[in-house]
């Protein structure tokens, strides 16, 4: 009870935000890969997990009307806060929200042909919340997943080790093979995914989250320090400006084969 508290206050600073949570520069390209998914296969009720800063929701309502939109948020505060800011909006008011948690996820068996994640699965618990998708997926269903990930050659993770000192809810990022991995072994076939690459200012980060959770109790610049090399070569620091690789991957619920 105590992470989902913790969840639903992220959820309402980042709505306010807008930072972390599908942020301004890499909406086009989200949107533009969820619209071809909408276009491609034609889903008729499609699920996003988490309300997120709201451009994805208001862009599914304007650009594809037959579709049954479901939102599924943990904070009912940011969905009060959605319904007050889009009164007016086409649309708007049909949208269905369900306010609950992702590794309990309040969508029935089958009920979703299409679900939507972005740039929340690193701050829950990865496996369980992906066997809910599933469970809640029509056979043949598709799951768009986004997230940062980390580099290649970060076997260490010290980038996942710097968030998690400074970003207290923050579980995992995968390396994007080892997530195609976990959904394979979920009974998701990968059909396509693309890798981009994001820009961050470490003090920008920071700043951002000790507004949430205050000072760190560990050092992260201390830890930076001791690892710069490492941050360099895999995430080109320099003056304390680093680059992420950022993966938007899609699969398909595979149907179980029950031998007779």
């Amino acid at each position: 009870m105590e992470r989902l508290k913790r969840l639903q206050e992220l959820s309402i600073y980042e709505y306010e935000k807008q930072f972390l949570y599908e942020p301004l520069g890499r909406h086009e390209l989200l949107k533009e890969r969820i619209d071809d998914v909408i276009k491609t296969y034609k889903p008729g009720v499609v699920v996003k997990a988490g309300l997120g800063n709201s451009r994805i929701i208001l862009d599914l309502i304007k650009d594809h009307q037959g579709i049954v939109l479901v939102v599924v948020e943990p904070s009912l505060k940011v969905i009060e806060n959605f319904i007050k800011d889009n009164n007016d909006v086409p649309g708007a008011k049909d949208i269905r929200f369900i306010n609950g948690e992702f590794k309990q996820f309040p969508v029935d068996y089958y009920a979703a042909d299409f679900i939507i994640s972005i740039d929340n699965l690193n701050v829950q618990e990865t496996a369980p919340v992906i066997d809910e998708f599933k469970r809640a997926l029509e056979f043949d269903g598709h799951l768009f997943l986004a997230d940062i990930v980390l580099e290649d050659d970060d076997l260490d993770g010290v980038y996942d080790d710097y968030i998690k000192m400074i970003f207290p809810v923050h579980n995992d990022y995968y390396l994007h093979d080892d997530m195609k991995t976990l959904m394979d072994l979920k009974e998701f076939s990968f059909i396509k995914g693309k890798m981009d690459y994001i820009d961050y200012d470490l003090d920008e980060i920071s700043t951002h989250l000790k507004e949430l959770y205050g000072e760190p109790e560990s050092d992260p610049q201390e830890f930076l320090d001791a690892n710069s090399e490492a941050f360099v070569e895999n995430y080109k620091l320099n003056e304390r400006k680093i680059t992420v690789p950022y993966y938007s991957g899609l699969f398909l619920r595979r149907k179980i084969k029950v031998e007779i």
